[in-house]
């Protein structure tokens, strides 16, 4: 049972579904329906309910955050009122203005890079030149830090986060060598498996791209392996996506954790489509004590208790999110091809012409 008791420790907020991407294990599928982003005088009204609630940090992603015209505004009065917060973006929309903004306003800014070089990194986030992107907003985000710091002032950690699907597996001994090499100043690089959210749910997702059993724990277990290979006293960690597992000792953490949708909606469960009410309507508590109602309903326990595998977790996110989405979240749901599948190039082939 979740605890009825259980506070909200962070807030997870993604302003916007727009997206210059289309990645074919997008949790929130972003890009592929409405962005539903706020106005102004509302974003005010989200940030200071958060605010209110006082979580001990926050997390902002999307969609991408920085396609909000009033991101540096929101990350502000956050940083106003003394809430760390982390912003996650795919540095496709990104400029030197861009880094020093973030660099002054936010506790960390994280880069996603999702394959091991360009050509598995494109196919899976769905257009040419995001690595190249994603590389180059890194670097520049590590270089204002390195002058900042030299001028004696405050800069964000910078992070990298790869979320390993089957095709991003190879290779990721030598992409930490070599971003760890090439991004001085860099604070940690993170892996963690796909998990069985909103596409990455789809039966061509698991089917071809969730880790299995075995890969999944040889992720896990190449942790310390992966950390000999880091340079420039960059820290790499593998999160294990067992502990999201309802058999999992750690799992109770993810009770403190409040997802706001961008129309200032509160899903009752971070990886599930279900909402409980908005945030422009009513207070945090009555929604938050809606969500923990809704996390010990006794069908979503059926569910969510029959998970031990990605596999099982596929099915689960499956039947709770078409039976607890809205209508909208049903028909988009349904109109999914489940074929996400990264088509890498045979080395074996000779390409002439």
């Amino acid at each position: 049972m979740v605890p009825e008791s259980a506070r909200i420790g962070r807030f997870c907020w993604n302003p916007t579904y727009a997206c210059p991407l289309r990645c074919i294990h997008c949790y929130t599928e972003s890009g592929r329906r409405a962005a539903q982003m706020l106005r102004e005088p509302e974003m005010r009204r989200v940030v200071q309910a958060i605010i209110d609630a006082r979580p001990k940090r926050v997390s902002v992603g999307g969609g991408e955050p920085l396609l909000v015209p009033w991101w540096e505004e929101m990350f502000g009065l956050f940083k106003s009122a003394g809430i760390p917060l982390t912003v996650f973006t795919s540095g496709w929309v990104f400029d030197d203005e861009a880094a020093e903004k973030l660099a002054s306003l936010v506790a960390t800014t994280t880069v996603s890079v999702d394959g091991p070089n360009a050509v598995v990194h494109d196919l899976v986030r769905g257009r040419a030149g995001s690595f190249d992107r994603a590389m180059a907003a890194l670097e520049r985000l590590t270089r204002i830090r390195r002058e900042r710091t030299a001028r004696g002032e405050d800069s964000c950690a910078v992070a990298l986060d790869y979320t390993v699907t089957r095709s991003g597996l190879p290779g990721i001994d030598d992409f930490v060598a070599e971003a760890s090499a090439r991004l001085p100043g860099l604070d940690s690089i993170t892996f963690g498996a796909a998990m069985p959210i909103g596409v990455a749910q789809e039966s061509g997702f698991v089917e071809h791209e969730l880790l299995s059993d075995d890969e999944l724990v040889g992720l896990v277990e190449a942790e310390s392996r992966l950390a000999a290979r880091a340079v420039n006293g960059v820290r790499v960690t593998v999160t294990d996506a067992r502990f999201f597992l309802p058999n999992s000792p750690l799992y109770d953490r993810g009770a403190e954790i409040a997802t706001i949708e961008p129309d200032g909606s509160l899903r009752a469960h971070g990886a599930y489509e279900a909402k409980v009410g908005s945030l422009l309507d009513e207070p945090v508590d009555v929604l938050w004590s809606r969500a923990l109602e809704w996390r010990n309903d006794p069908y979503v326990r059926e569910q969510t208790h029959s998970i031990h595998s990605l596999a099982d977790w596929a099915r689960a996110s499956s039947a709770l999110d078409r039976r607890y989405g809205s209508d909208a979240d049903k028909k988009r749901i349904a109109r999914r091809d489940g074929a996400k599948r990264v088509m890498l190039p045979d080395p074996t082939v000779r390409r002439t012409g």
